[in-house]
C-alpha cells in the first residue's frame, strides 16, 4: 500500500509503498459492516464507510478478525518489490489482519487494508454527527539497501512518526475524514494533510462503498524521501529535488456477509501523484493501481 514492515502483511505492504510515493496512503482497505452485528467506533474511514457507519460511536470493546486474500498491483516505487518495473502487475497471496479496541477515550486500531497504518489515539469530542481524534501513526516506512538491494549506495531514509487531529463527520451515507498531522519523530520535520469523502449504499446484502481523496505532503516530506543529494548520486540515481506534492486516491469495493461469522471483500483502487514526484528516480510512473479480494473471520 512493498514495504518490511509487510513481509507477513502484503496488504499493509501495499499500502505503505504507495504512501512512501508521495500519496495518498493506500491500496487495500477494510471493514465490517453492520449486518455482522459488530460495535460501530468511529475511526478508520475505510472500516466506517464498509460498516455503513452513518454516526460516532465511542462505546468501551472492539473486535478482532483474520483473513486470507489476493491482490494484483501496479507500484510507482522503485525496489517495492525488488526488480519493480514500471507497469509491471504483481500477483500475491495476503494475510488480511482488522482490529479495534477502545477503553474510555483511548483506542487503538489496525485494518490490514486500509488508507491508513496502526493507529493510537485518543477520542475527545463526540457530537450526533461528528467525531474529533488526536491520533499518532507511522505514514513513511525505511527506505534502505536493508529493505532491498535496488537502494543500494543510496543513505538510509529512516520510518516516522506522525501526530495530530482526525475529524470525521457523518452526513448519511456520506463520511468525510480530516487529518493534519505533524512529524513528532525528528526524521524529516514535514506535515501531512489529507482529505477524503467516502459513500455507502446497501443493495440487499450487499455493503457497495467508494472513497475518493487528496493528501499533501510538505517538502520536508518530499525531499526526504525522494530526492537524491548529490552525495549519493549516481548514473543509475542523478541528483534531483522533488517539491512539495499532492496525491489523489478513487476506490471502489464491495462487503458481503456471508455468515455470521465470515465476510467477502472486494475493491478496485488507484492512487495518481502529481508529475513533480516523477522528477525522483525513485518513483517510476504518476499511478499505482490494485484489485483484491478477501474472506474474513469475525471473533
Amino acid at each position: 500500500m512493498w514495504s518490511k514492515r509487510v513481509r507477513t502483511n502484503l496488504a499493509v505492504r501495499i499500502v505503505a509503498a504507495l504512501c512512501r510515493a508521495v500519496t495518498v496512503r493506500a491500496v487495500i482497505a477494510s471493514g465490517i459492516i453492520a449486518l455482522v452485528a459488530l460495535p460501530a467506533c468511529a475511526g478508520d474511514l475505510s472500516s466506517e464507510v464498509r460498516k455503513g457507519a452513518s454516526a460516532p460511536d465511542n462505546r468501551n470493546g472492539g473486535y478482532f478478525e483474520i483473513g486470507l486474500g489476493a491482490v494484483s498491483y501496479t507500484n510507482p516505487l522503485v525496489g517495492m518489490p525488488e526488480g519493480n518495473e514500471k507497469g509491471e502487475v504483481h500477483t500475491e497471496a495476503f494475510l488480511d489482519i482488522s482490529a479495534r479496541y477502545q477503553y474510555h477515550c483511548l483506542f487503538a486500531e489496525l485494518f490490514s487494508q486500509s488508507l491508513e497504518q496502526f493507529t493510537l489515539g485518543c477520542n475527545f469530542y463526540n457530537g450526533d454527527n461528528w467525531s474529533l481524534d488526536w491520533v499518532g501513526l507511522a505514514q513513511h516506512d525505511e527506505m534502505s539497501e536493508d529493505e532491498t538491494n535496488d537502494y543500494r549506495g543510496l543513505k538510509k531514509r529512516r520510518g516516522d512518526f506522525m501526530s495530530g487531529p482526525r475529524a470525521t463527520a457523518y452526513f448519511g451515507n456520506y463520511i468525510v475524514q480530516l487529518h493534519a498531522l505533524a512529524d513528532v519523530s525528528n526524521t524529516h520535520y514535514g506535515q501531512l494533510y489529507s482529505l477524503k469523502l467516502a459513500r455507502h449504499w446497501q443493495y440487499r446484502n450487499w455493503t457497495i462503498h467508494g472513497i475518493v481523496g487528496a493528501t499533501y505532503r510538505s517538502q520536508q516530506i518530499t525531499d526526504y524521501y525522494f530526492s537524491i543529494d548529490a552525495d549519493e548520486a549516481s548514473t543509475k540515481y542523478p541528483e534531483s529535488h522533488v517539491p512539495a506534492g499532492m496525491a489523489y486516491v478513487a476506490e471502489l469495493g464491495a462487503t458481503y456477509p456471508l455468515s455470521e461469522k465470515w465476510v467477502f471483500r472486494c475493491f478496485f483502487r488507484r492512487i495518481d501523484l502529481a508529475s513533480d514526484a516523477l522528477k525522483s528516480p525513485l518513483i517510476l510512473d504518476d499511478h499505482g493501481e490494485a484489485i483484491a479480494t478477501s474472506i474474513s473471520y469475525v471473533f
